[in-house]
């Protein structure tokens, strides 16, 4: 059993360090989730479904210890609350991560050819945006140890404005993958549309949830 008490005691962000590194694992497999897909390669789909289930319920035992653990009579230099509140924009991911893999080996359904490879590229895109994310955890760390040094905040704001300008190209990906969609759904079995809108917004969620993770930084280091 991880000691959670001493771990913030020595280090407050490392434990949500580690959550985020389970939800990147959680993002992986889906590029590798889709190119199956469209291959129509039913049992790799099955392999890479487990993986993020696995990832996501590795990060979800990570988010509930902290939640139980975490100690109230010790100082930190953040916010209990705040912490709290960014554990949860990091597991959003993982359950998105999840649920995307879910819903689609469930229908499996089909999608017109012309479109997959700008599926794939905006998966990729918000994989990015989460990469980047979990670039910001790891970065608050040296700015807690620097007691909230001019440099390493200076360094941090221009990270989390990078990820929120790659959140943008997420956003204009899935608005034209939106009109793409719009002009062949004709042809397409009527269920299978309104699940594959459901599934870009899915995938949108991914990088807008990072994009909150770097928010939720920038207002822990306003309120010092």
């Amino acid at each position: 059993m991880i000691n959670i008490s001493s771990i913030f005691a020595k280090s407050p962000f490392k434990p949500l360090r580690d959550h985020m590194d389970k939800v990147v694992e959680s993002v992986i497999p889906l590029n590798d989730f889709f190119e199956v897909l469209f291959q129509q390669d039913y049992s790799n789909l099955e392999k890479i479904q487990q993986q993020v289930i696995q990832a996501e319920n590795e990060a979800d035992s990570i988010k509930n210890e902290v939640r139980n653990n975490l100690p109230r009579n010790i100082f930190m230099p953040i916010n209990r609350r705040d912490l709290l509140e960014m554990l949860d924009m990091q597991d959003s991911i993982a359950d998105v991560a999840q649920d995307i893999v879910i819903l689609l080996n469930i229908r499996k359904m089909k999608l017109p050819e012309e479109l997959s490879q700008d599926v794939i590229q905006f998966v990729k895109k918000s994989q990015d945006v989460c990469y980047l994310a979990r670039g910001l955890t790891q970065e608050f760390g040296d700015v807690i140890e620097s007691g909230f040094g001019r440099h390493e905040i200076k360094k941090l704001l221009e990270m989390i404005e990078n990820v929120s300008i790659s959140e943008t190209e997420a956003d204009d990906l899935e608005d034209a993958l939106i009109s793409r969609l719009y002009e062949v759904e004709e042809k397409m079995n009527p269920i299978d549309v309104v699940s594959w809108y459901k599934v870009f917004e899915l995938i949108g969620d991914i990088a807008d949830f990072s994009k909150k993770t770097g928010n939720r930084l920038r207002l822990m280091i306003a309120s010092k």
